[in-house]
């Protein structure tokens, strides 16, 4: 018999950095924040990153 796999933390990246961030599974994404590596916006503010599921275990 198979068993259920728990996922009890999940990896986020950033689409434009690749920054990684681990949390807990409750704890939803990571705050913004500013990305280094994403353009600026027309008045010149730091835009944030972009959060993707990156695993889960």
């Amino acid at each position: 018999m198979g068993t259920v796999k728990k996922f009890v933390n999940v990896e986020y990246m950033c689409r434009w950095c690749g920054g990684k961030s681990v949390r807990p599974q409750t704890a939803g994404r990571p705050l913004p924040g500013n990305c280094s590596r994403r353009p600026r916006n027309r008045l010149g503010k730091p835009q944030p990153h972009s959060w993707v599921i990156n695993r889960k275990f």
